[in-house]
């Protein structure tokens, strides 16, 4: 009889063990999910810095293109509003093609690639005061996304609002 007893305390701590190891990889399982949302974060933080990045050097070539205009006298800058790729030749900036309003994204993403991440288009809007000021978005955005919302891995476009003088 005393042997039985003896049994009954050692199965119960077997099931405490068992209990002990299973709250302990509950936590575990919560704190990995912490870990890979925090890693997603970094990740996310850091596509949209390279993005304002490119938005802001993309602002700096416009500002560039106009400053080639007015020393040069050239026509460098586009007559109509719509939207262009920006290319570089021997130094010298001038716009690419123009790209349709109504086009998809697909079709602009694949003429505005500036790396293997990235895309950049501008698009301005109007010209206004005597055709002295141009305003635009320079839109950055990563090719391997739709752009349309940041979630996981994928960034939402980037839009970055410039007004430059002729």
């Amino acid at each position: 009889m005393r042997k039985q007893k003896h049994l009954k305390y050692e199965a119960l701590g077997f099931v405490e063990a068992l209990i002990a190891i299973m709250v302990v990889g509950a936590s575990s399982v919560v704190l990995m999910q912490i870990a890979v949302n925090t890693m997603q974060g970094v990740i996310q933080n850091e596509k949209i810095d390279t993005m304002t990045q490119y938005a802001l050097e993309g602002s700096e070539i416009v500002k560039e293109i106009a400053r080639q205009e007015q020393l040069t006298g050239e026509d460098l800058f586009p007559d109509i509003p719509g939207c262009y790729v920006p290319l570089t030749e021997s130094g010298t900036y001038t716009f690419k093609q123009g790209i349709e309003a109504d086009a998809q994204r697909s079709e602009y993403v694949s003429n505005a690639v500036i790396n293997e991440d990235f895309f950049r288009i501008y698009c301005f809007d109007s010209y206004s005061v005597g055709d002295r000021y141009v305003s635009g978005n320079i839109l950055v955005g990563e090719l391997n996304s739709d752009g349309a919302i940041t979630r996981g891995n994928n960034v939402k476009d980037y839009s970055y609002f410039t007004v430059v003088t002729l």
